[in-house]
C-alpha cells in the first residue's frame, strides 16, 4: 500500500484544531501526526488548507440514498452505505426496527454477507448490527409497528441472539418492560451496549436501569418520557435521568429539526462535548429529492413523505426518522449551535467509537486506523480516506 502525508491541512484533533498540520499514513493506519513538512513518505498529498478530521461513525442509522437495511440484502446495504460514505461516514451500524424475526433475521445474514465480499473494504466499516426493539413501549413506539413490539422473556431475547449470530452490538431497549433489566444483566459480558429508548420509563426505572448496565440513550428527546404530573407532583422521565446521569452517553439527531437550536445547546450545556453522540437515524431518503418514501423494508415499511429537510409520517405530525448526514450533524452544531469544531467533530468520532468499543479508530492518533475526511470550513466533504485509500 506504501505510504504518504497529506499535509497543509487544518488536523481536528479532540481538544483543538491544529493549524499547518500533517499526517502520516502507512499501511491502513496513521503514521503520526505533524506540522507541514516534518514528516516523510512516498508521496505528499496537498490538502490545500482543507480541514482534516478522523471519519465520521454513525451508532444509529437506517438507510440513505434510496435504500433501508430493512431491504436485507448487500445490494441495499452497499447503496446505503456509499450515500452516506459520500458525506464523510467511514463507520456505520446499521440499525433495524421492529419486524417480523425472520425479516431481522435477513438483515443480520444481509450484514454479515456484505462484510465478506470484495468490496466491503472501500465502504464505510461496519462492526455490527442496532437493533431498536423490539422490545420498546408501545406509548413511546414513534414511527415503528406498534404490531412488531414485544415483551423481552428469557424465550424472545434468546431467540433475537440466535438469529443475531454475533452481529448484534447496540439495543435499544425500554428499560421499565418486565424483563428488560434481568435481560441487560444477563447479557452484561456478551459486549452489547444496552440504549434506553423508546421509552416510558419514569425517574426511577431509568435510573435503575442505568445502575443496570444501560450505558446509552437513544435519540434524546425523541419517543422517550419527560415530566409529567402526578396527582399535581412533577414526575420526571427517561430524559431527565440521561441528562443527570454522567456515565450516560446520549444520542443526539442534531439535524437542527428533530431538536430545535436552543435544545441543542441546553444538551451540550448539560451533557458537555464528551457525552453527546451524534447520529443521523437516517432512513432511505437521505441523499435524494423530496418525495414519498418507505420506512423499513419495502415489503412492509410504512409510508413516509420527505419535505422540507425531514421525514413525515402522513399525517403530517410525526418525524419518521431524518434524512440527515454526518456533515449536516456537524455543520448544524457549529454553525447553528455555536459549537467550536472540534468538539462537533468530536460528537461524530471519538465519542461515538468510545460507546461501543472502538479503540481502533476516531482520533487523529498514530496507530489508529486511516480512516479521514477532508472538507471545508461549511462542512463539505472533499474526500474521503478508508483504510489510507481514497474512496471519494
Amino acid at each position: 500500500m506504501g505510504s504518504f502525508v497529506i499535509e497543509n491541512v487544518r488536523a481536528v484533533a479532540s481538544d483543538r484544531v491544529i493549524p499547518d498540520a500533517a499526517v502520516a499514513v502507512e499501511d491502513g493506519l496513521i503514521a503520526g501526526v505533524g506540522k507541514t513538512g516534518e514528516l516523510r513518505a512516498d508521496r505528499t498529498v496537498d490538502g490545500e488548507g482543507l480541514y482534516l478530521s478522523p471519519g465520521f461513525i454513525d451508532v444509529h442509522l437506517h438507510g440513505g440514498g434510496g435504500a433501508d437495511f430493512m431491504d436485507a440484502d448487500p445490494a441495499s446495504v452497499r447503496t446505503a452505505l456509499s450515500a452516506h460514505m459520500a458525506h464523510g461516514t467511514t463507520t456505520a451500524v446499521p440499525t433495524t426496527l421492529c419486524a417480523e424475526d425472520e425479516e431481522l433475521s435477513a438483515v443480520f445474514d444481509s450484514v454479515t454477507e456484505f462484510r465478506r465480499s470484495e468490496d466491503a473494504a472501500r465502504l464505510p466499516r461496519v462492526p455490527g448490527v442496532h437493533l431498536e426493539g423490539p422490545f420498546i413501549s408501545p406509548a413511546q413506539a414513534g414511527a415503528q409497528d406498534p404490531k412488531y413490539i414485544k415483551t423481552p422473556s428469557p424465550a424472545a431475547w434468546r431467540d433475537v441472539l440466535r438469529r443475531a449470530h454475533g452481529e448484534l452490538l447496540i439495543w435499544t431497549v425500554a428499560p421499565e418492560l418486565e424483563g428488560a433489566a434481568a435481560m441487560c444483566c444477563e447479557l452484561s459480558g456478551e459486549g452489547i451496549v444496552f440504549s434506553a429508548g423508546h421509552s416510558d420509563a419514569t425517574f426511577d426505572e431509568a435510573a435503575a436501569a442505568y445502575d443496570a448496565g444501560y450505558t446509552m440513550a437513544t435519540h434524546l428527546y425523541s419517543s422517550m418520557s419527560t415530566i409529567v404530573r402526578v396527582r399535581g407532583e412533577r414526575v420526571p422521565g427517561l430524559l431527565e435521568a440521561s441528562l443527570l446521569r454522567d456515565d450516560v452517553v446520549c444520542e443526539v439527531i442534531a439535524d437542527g429539526r428533530h431538536l430545535p437550536i436552543p435544545l441543542l445547546r441546553l444538551i451540550m450545556k448539560t451533557k458537555g462535548p464528551d457525552r453527546v453522540v451524534l447520529v443521523t437515524d437516517a432512513m432511505r431518503g437521505a441523499g435524494m429529492p423530496d418525495g414519498e418514501y418507505i420506512l423499513g423494508s419495502r415489503k412492509r415499511g410504512q409510508r413516509v413523505l420527505v419535505f422540507d429537510g425531514i421525514a413525515h409520517m402522513p399525517d403530517g405530525i410525526s418525524f419518521a426518522g431524518s434524512v440527515a448526514t454526518a456533515d449536516r450533524l456537524v455543520r448544524v452544531m457549529t454553525k447553528d449551535a455555536g459549537v467550536p469544531l472540534h468538539d462537533a467533530v468530536r460528537m461524530m468520532t471519538k465519542n461515538p467509537a468510545s460507546a461501543i468499543g472502538l479503540a481502533d479508530r476516531g482520533t487523529l492518533e498514530a496507530g489508529k486506523l486511516a480512516d479521514l475526511v477532508l472538507f471545508d470550513g461549511d462542512v463539505n466533504v472533499k474526500s474521503v480516506y478508508i483504510g489510507g485509500e481514497k474512496t471519494v
